[in-house]
């Protein structure tokens, strides 16, 4: 008969401690506040051979960081680069990207997490910025910035690559493919498998050809031979077989494929990468990309210049992912959190650092900000620094045996509404005696969250972060139970104010716009603001804000030049000020 169990819930408050939601049968003695420790550190099995440990730091900075520790040697571990929907371009809202808790969802991994770079904000997000290869399939080519790739036997290598391939005719003419399942651009030719689309999304500027081939799909190093079965001369948006690779030109491409491409004849097309260190990649079966290398040959290697990112990418903090090695062949995958009031982010140096500590003897920077995501099949780990999830164009998966352990039935009584910047404690009990639950077993459950409301950590405490419902998950053996959590804005925490001259051109009048916000930055409705005018007379002395955080009213200034305003809510204040125009 299994053990019935349900976790017990006290809410607290960084400023002060609010009354238990439920009577507790056992009290605990919990850290109210971040503050109060320094660090701690949690480790949990998430499957054979693959560790998830993380720490929650205090001071000097507030920090989440999660570790993923994968020892390829154990049977069952397998790790592989993932493509968002398993395509590049897709015509739904996020045009091929996916976030990651949907890959591990999709792929039941033990855990996924973000990989490369992607062109935000363009037409074709889901294409990679550098080289992908998945299960020996080349979707995209490398862009000279640090690769991390895995060989069909097992092993890790990082490189900077440069792309070779080429189309060469019977007679030995050939001509370069600049570039794989990505736009066009002038003056060059790209192909396309079906893992880009259903078609080449391409406009009539170009000509393009379709290449029946006899062995699919695309892998480095390996010649593909193929007969060419139609040539669309100034004609773009090709359909694309599953059997066929379509070459789309423009310019000089395009030039190419009119004068010398026709129906029947046959064709040879090689796709290669080299690396500056490693040699021929013809044996790597996953790979992805990253921007810059971190770790090199043990000691911190970071040169974001010769990578094309700029210094403040390097030396701002940030949320962040990297991937390592260590000296005895195991795999390490890293989050940090940021941009929050619980996590404020690494520095590339810093990150460097954090992969030193692990043993990395080679690392690399993956996609980190929004992008920055650690996720298992049934929940977030981390804590994305939007709240929700960014979709993005790949990931890395890991994969195990299930980890051993107990089932166990247990509940999980829903909490009150969380305030942003407090947390909530939920602990494991045994509902047939009330006592806590043996500290060996509830060691093995996994807390993580869906709905991005906030973070929790490896003890089962929630803090709120982003206003939001969502739901904390616990695992503990092959038991999941989820619960509904909601964080609603926190005490005022910051307060700004802005005036500027009336739009209408009213002489001597200006508005005034006041928010204010919690902790993590969210609107605070219903907040009372307070004015002091220098200079002039508001239209009204307080404002209430609205849903949205924010409240205005017009000033009138005298006829001294200049105007001044502080605003005060609680023990906030701000000032805003605005120079009247003498003409």
């Amino acid at each position: 008969m299994f053990a019935k169990l349900r976790l017990e819930v006290l809410t607290v408050s960084h400023r002060h401690t609010r009354r238990p939601i439920l009577v507790s049968l056992v009290l605990f003695a919990l850290a109210l506040s971040c503050s109060t420790v320094s660090a701690q550190t949690w480790t949990r099995d998430l499957a054979q051979g693959i560790t998830f440990t993380q720490k929650v730091i205090a001071s000097p900075q507030p920090e989440v960081i999660n570790i993923l520790t994968v020892d390829p040697k154990v049977p069952g571990v397998h790790i592989q680069s993932v493509l968002a929907q398993d395509c590049v371009y897709n015509d739904d809202p996020n045009k091929g990207n996916e976030v990651v808790g949907s890959m591990a969802k999709r792929l039941n991994a033990a855990a996924v997490v973000n990989a490369d770079f992607f062109p935000m904000g363009t037409n074709m997000p889901g294409d990679p910025l550098n080289l992908q290869v998945m299960n020996g399939e080349l979707v995209s080519e490398p862009s000279e910035r640090i690769v991390f790739g895995i060989t069909s036997g097992g092993r890790f290598i990082f490189d900077r690559l440069t792309f070779d391939a080429k189309i060469t005719l019977s007679d030995g003419e050939w001509f370069p493919i600049r570039g794989i399942n990505r736009g066009r651009a002038d003056n060059e030719m790209v192909a396309y498998t079906s893992r880009f689309a259903d078609t080449t999304r391409t406009s009539n500027a170009g000509s393009e050809a379709i290449v029946k081939c006899e062995s699919m799909p695309v892998n480095l190093g390996v010649p593909i031979k193929g007969v060419v079965c139609e040539v669309r001369s100034k004609a773009g948006n090709t359909a694309i077989l599953e059997d066929c690779v379509v070459l789309s030109g423009a310019g000089t491409g395009s030039k190419f494929i009119e004068e010398n491409l026709k129906p029947g004849i046959s064709v040879t097309l090689e796709f290669q990468v080299k690396g500056s260190r490693t040699g021929t990649w013809q044996k790597v079966s996953d790979a992805v990309g990253g921007c810059p290398w971190l770790v090199r040959d043990g000691k911190q290697f970071i040169d974001v210049k010769d990578e094309g990112a700029g210094e403040s990418f390097s030396t701002t903090s940030h949320p962040r992912t990297a991937v390592g090695v260590t000296k005895d062949g195991k795999l390490i995958l890293v989050t940090v959190d940021g941009r929050q009031s619980i996590s404020g982010g690494m520095t590339l140096a810093q990150l460097a650092d954090v992969m030193l500590s692990q043993g990395c003897v080679e690392a690399a920077n993956l996609d980190g900000g929004g992008s920055t995501t650690m996720a298992t099949a049934f929940g977030i780990l981390n804590s994305p620094s939007s709240g929700i999830q960014r979709a993005v164009a790949n990931g890395l998966a890991v994969f195990g045996n299930p980890a051993s352990s107990s089932d166990v039935e247990f509940t999980v009584p829903a909490p009150s509404p969380v305030p942003s910047g407090t947390t909530t404690q939920l602990c494991l009990l045994d509902s047939s005696t009330g006592q806590p639950l043996n500290a060996d077993v509830a060691n093995r459950a996994i807390w993580s969250t869906t709905g991005g409301m906030g973070f929790v950590d490896q003890s089962g405490k929630f803090y709120g972060v982003k206003v939001r419902s969502g739901n904390l998950i616990v695992r503990l053996g092959s038991k999941t139970v989820s619960v509904p959590v909601q964080t609603i804005p926190g005490p005022p925490a910051d307060l700004s104010a802005d005036l500027k001259a009336d739009p209408s051109g009213a002489p001597n009048r200006g508005i005034l716009a006041a928010s204010v916000t919690d902790l993590n930055g969210n609107s605070i409705e219903g907040a009372q603001i307070s004015l002091k005018v220098t200079g002039g007379t508001a239209d009204q002395a307080t404002l209430t804000t609205g849903n949205d955080g924010r409240a205005s009213t017009g000033v009138t200034w005298d006829e001294t030049p200049g105007a001044q305003v502080e605003v005060t809510c609680g023990s906030l204040t701000a000032t805003a000020k605005l120079q009247r125009d003498p003409g």
